[in-house]
Protein backbone atom coordinates (compact mmCIF):
# COMPACT_ATOMS: atom_id res chain seq x y z
CA UNK A 1 0.00 0.00 0.00
CA UNK A 2 2.84 2.30 0.87
CA UNK A 3 4.51 1.39 -2.40
CA UNK A 4 1.38 2.24 -4.38
CA UNK A 5 1.07 5.55 -2.55
CA UNK A 6 4.65 6.37 -3.32
CA UNK A 7 4.16 5.57 -6.99
CA UNK A 8 1.06 7.74 -7.12
CA UNK A 9 2.97 10.58 -5.47
CA UNK A 10 5.76 10.37 -8.05
CA UNK A 11 3.23 10.26 -10.88
CA UNK A 12 1.36 13.29 -9.56
CA UNK A 13 4.58 15.25 -9.20
CA UNK A 14 5.58 14.33 -12.75
CA UNK A 15 2.18 15.39 -14.08
CA UNK A 16 2.42 18.66 -12.17
CA UNK A 17 5.83 19.28 -13.69
CA UNK A 18 4.50 18.57 -17.17
CA UNK A 19 1.53 20.93 -16.67
CA UNK A 20 3.74 23.76 -15.49
CA UNK A 21 6.09 23.28 -18.43
CA UNK A 22 3.10 23.30 -20.78
CA UNK A 23 1.78 26.47 -19.19
CA UNK A 24 5.17 28.14 -19.47
CA UNK A 25 5.25 27.18 -23.16
CA UNK A 26 1.73 28.47 -23.59
CA UNK A 27 2.82 31.79 -22.11
CA UNK A 28 5.78 31.92 -24.46
CA UNK A 29 3.67 31.14 -27.53
CA UNK A 30 1.61 34.33 -27.70
CA UNK A 31 4.76 36.49 -27.72
CA UNK A 32 5.38 36.10 -31.50
CA UNK A 33 1.75 37.02 -32.21
CA UNK A 34 2.10 40.70 -31.29
CA UNK A 35 5.17 40.97 -33.51
CA UNK A 36 3.14 39.64 -36.45
CA UNK A 37 0.39 42.13 -35.58
CA UNK A 38 2.86 44.98 -35.52
CA UNK A 39 4.21 43.71 -38.85
CA UNK A 40 0.69 43.77 -40.27
CA UNK A 41 0.18 47.29 -39.00
CA UNK A 42 3.42 48.35 -40.74
CA UNK A 43 1.80 48.25 -44.20
CA UNK A 44 -0.52 50.97 -42.92
CA UNK A 45 2.30 53.24 -44.08
CA UNK A 46 0.73 52.69 -47.51
CA UNK A 47 -1.21 55.84 -46.64
CA UNK A 48 1.99 57.70 -47.61
CA UNK A 49 1.15 57.35 -51.36
CA UNK A 50 -1.84 59.57 -50.54
CA UNK A 51 0.66 62.26 -49.71
CA UNK A 52 2.22 61.85 -53.16
CA UNK A 53 -1.25 62.01 -54.66
CA UNK A 54 -1.72 65.36 -52.91
CA UNK A 55 1.42 66.59 -54.68
CA UNK A 56 0.09 65.56 -58.11
CA UNK A 57 -2.19 68.60 -58.73
CA UNK A 58 0.70 71.10 -58.47
CA UNK A 59 1.94 70.56 -62.09
CA UNK A 60 -1.50 71.59 -63.37
CA UNK A 61 -1.25 74.78 -61.33
CA UNK A 62 2.00 75.66 -63.12
CA UNK A 63 0.18 75.29 -66.46
CA UNK A 64 -2.11 78.23 -65.60
CA UNK A 65 0.25 81.05 -66.69
CA UNK A 66 0.43 79.53 -70.21
CA UNK A 67 -2.35 81.78 -71.53
CA UNK A 68 -1.21 85.35 -72.16
CA UNK A 69 -3.69 88.08 -73.02
CA UNK A 70 -3.49 90.12 -76.22
CA UNK A 71 -1.79 93.53 -76.06
CA UNK A 72 -4.75 95.72 -75.15
CA UNK A 73 -2.89 98.46 -73.25
CA UNK A 74 0.19 100.53 -74.08
CA UNK A 75 2.14 98.74 -71.32
CA UNK A 76 1.15 95.29 -72.65
CA UNK A 77 1.97 96.34 -76.21
CA UNK A 78 5.41 97.57 -75.16
CA UNK A 79 6.18 94.42 -73.15
CA UNK A 80 5.09 92.02 -75.90
CA UNK A 81 6.80 94.05 -78.64
CA UNK A 82 10.11 93.83 -76.76
CA UNK A 83 9.68 90.09 -76.25
CA UNK A 84 8.95 89.54 -79.95
CA UNK A 85 12.05 91.54 -80.94
CA UNK A 86 14.21 89.43 -78.59
CA UNK A 87 12.81 86.16 -79.95
CA UNK A 88 13.18 87.10 -83.64
CA UNK A 89 16.74 88.34 -83.12
CA UNK A 90 17.68 84.85 -81.89
CA UNK A 91 17.42 83.63 -85.51
CA UNK A 92 20.89 83.34 -87.03
CA UNK A 93 19.70 84.93 -90.30
CA UNK A 94 18.49 88.08 -88.53
CA UNK A 95 20.78 90.91 -87.48
CA UNK A 96 18.17 93.25 -85.95
CA UNK A 97 14.40 93.13 -85.53
CA UNK A 98 11.90 95.90 -84.83
CA UNK A 99 8.47 94.78 -83.69
CA UNK A 100 5.15 96.20 -82.60
CA UNK A 101 2.37 94.09 -81.12
CA UNK A 102 -0.99 95.88 -80.93
CA UNK A 103 -4.06 93.87 -80.01
CA UNK A 104 -3.72 90.61 -81.96
CA UNK A 105 -1.52 92.04 -84.74
CA UNK A 106 2.28 91.77 -84.81
CA UNK A 107 4.39 93.88 -87.19
CA UNK A 108 8.00 92.76 -87.60
CA UNK A 109 10.71 94.48 -89.63
CA UNK A 110 14.07 92.73 -89.97
CA UNK A 111 17.57 93.37 -91.28
CA UNK A 112 19.77 90.44 -92.25
CA UNK A 113 22.95 89.15 -90.73
CA UNK A 114 26.02 89.93 -92.89
CA UNK A 115 26.59 86.22 -93.57
CA UNK A 116 23.03 85.62 -94.77
CA UNK A 117 22.40 86.21 -98.48
CA UNK A 118 19.03 84.46 -98.92
CA UNK A 119 16.65 87.42 -98.60
CA UNK A 120 13.04 87.06 -97.46
CA UNK A 121 12.31 83.44 -98.33
CA UNK A 122 9.12 81.60 -97.38
CA UNK A 123 11.22 79.50 -95.01
CA UNK A 124 12.63 82.54 -93.18
CA UNK A 125 9.20 84.20 -93.02
CA UNK A 126 7.73 81.01 -91.51
CA UNK A 127 10.54 80.92 -88.94
CA UNK A 128 9.84 84.53 -87.91
CA UNK A 129 6.09 83.84 -87.68
CA UNK A 130 6.74 80.76 -85.51
CA UNK A 131 8.87 82.83 -83.15
CA UNK A 132 6.18 85.50 -82.86
CA UNK A 133 3.36 83.01 -82.27
CA UNK A 134 5.48 81.23 -79.67
CA UNK A 135 5.81 84.50 -77.77
CA UNK A 136 2.06 85.01 -77.43
CA UNK A 137 -0.68 82.56 -78.44
CA UNK A 138 -3.27 85.33 -78.89
CA UNK A 139 -1.48 86.92 -81.87
CA UNK A 140 -3.61 86.04 -84.90
CA UNK A 141 -1.93 88.12 -87.63
CA UNK A 142 1.83 88.40 -88.18
CA UNK A 143 3.23 90.77 -90.84
CA UNK A 144 6.94 90.45 -91.63
CA UNK A 145 8.98 92.75 -93.87
CA UNK A 146 12.59 93.34 -94.86
CA UNK A 147 11.71 96.65 -96.54
CA UNK A 148 13.88 99.14 -94.67
CA UNK A 149 11.41 102.04 -95.03
CA UNK A 150 8.61 100.00 -93.45
CA UNK A 151 11.02 98.66 -90.86
CA UNK A 152 11.85 102.25 -89.84
CA UNK A 153 8.11 102.99 -89.56
CA UNK A 154 7.73 99.97 -87.23
CA UNK A 155 10.74 101.14 -85.17
CA UNK A 156 9.28 104.66 -84.92
CA UNK A 157 5.94 103.24 -83.77
CA UNK A 158 7.76 101.16 -81.17
CA UNK A 159 9.51 104.32 -79.92
CA UNK A 160 6.11 106.04 -79.67
CA UNK A 161 5.14 103.61 -76.93
CA UNK A 162 7.59 105.42 -74.62
CA UNK A 163 5.64 108.64 -75.08
CA UNK A 164 3.35 109.14 -72.09
CA UNK A 165 0.90 111.07 -74.31
CA UNK A 166 0.47 108.22 -76.81
CA UNK A 167 -2.89 106.51 -76.38
CA UNK A 168 -3.51 102.89 -77.25
CA UNK A 169 -6.02 103.94 -79.93
CA UNK A 170 -3.43 106.17 -81.60
CA UNK A 171 -0.88 103.34 -81.65
CA UNK A 172 -3.49 100.94 -83.00
CA UNK A 173 -4.42 103.28 -85.86
CA UNK A 174 -0.77 103.68 -86.88
CA UNK A 175 -0.17 99.92 -86.61
CA UNK A 176 -3.13 99.24 -88.92
CA UNK A 177 -1.81 101.81 -91.42
CA UNK A 178 1.59 100.06 -91.55
CA UNK A 179 -0.09 96.65 -91.81
CA UNK A 180 -2.19 97.95 -94.72
CA UNK A 181 1.01 99.04 -96.50
CA UNK A 182 2.49 95.59 -95.93
CA UNK A 183 -0.53 93.77 -97.30
CA UNK A 184 -1.61 96.33 -99.88
CA UNK A 185 -5.14 96.40 -98.45
CA UNK A 186 -7.10 97.98 -95.64
CA UNK A 187 -6.96 96.04 -92.37
CA UNK A 188 -9.02 95.94 -89.24
CA UNK A 189 -8.03 94.46 -85.91
CA UNK A 190 -8.74 90.70 -86.07
CA UNK A 191 -11.26 89.34 -83.61
CA UNK A 192 -9.86 87.28 -80.73
CA UNK A 193 -11.92 84.19 -79.99
CA UNK A 194 -11.27 81.44 -77.50
CA UNK A 195 -12.01 78.79 -80.12
CA UNK A 196 -10.93 79.12 -83.73
CA UNK A 197 -8.53 81.94 -84.55
CA UNK A 198 -7.84 82.81 -88.14
CA UNK A 199 -4.12 83.52 -88.35
CA UNK A 200 -2.74 85.45 -91.28
CA UNK A 201 0.79 86.26 -92.31
CA UNK A 202 2.27 88.58 -94.91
Amino acid sequence: MKKTFGTLLVLSLTCTGLFTSCTSNADAMPNPAPTTQSATTAPMATTSPNATMDVMPSPTASAEPATVGAASTVADAQRLSDRVEDEVEKLSEVDEADAVVIGNIALVGISYDGQYQGGMTDRLKAMVVDRVEMTDKTITAVHVTDDQTLRKSIAALNDMMDDANASFEMLQTKALDIAAQLTGSGLTQPESTSGNQNKSTT
